[in-house]
């Protein structure tokens, strides 16, 4: 049975990582990386596919704003000692 695919939730949920909440960036990747990987192997639609890429693409750049942040904060917290 093939699955339903989940570009447009993920797209969602990668714009949001992006703009409002950037600890989500890191999950919506991983997600989207295995539904990528179900496509290429046939368990899941592939008509999801161009949105899952962008979800993917977008979630990375929420990774690395997320790990830019933590990096700022550690300069600032080692800055004060």
């Amino acid at each position: 049975m093939i699955q339903p695919d989940r570009g447009g939730p993920l797209l969602v949920l990668a714009v949001v990582s992006l703009l409002l909440f950037a600890p989500l960036g890191p999950v919506v990747w991983w997600w989207a990386h295995w539904d990528l990987r179900a496509m290429a192997e046939g368990r899941m639609d592939p008509t999801g596919r161009p949105s899952t890429l962008w979800a993917r693409g977008l979630s990375m750049a929420a990774t690395l704003l997320l790990a830019m942040m933590l990096i700022g904060v550690l300069i600032a917290l080692i800055s004060m000692i």
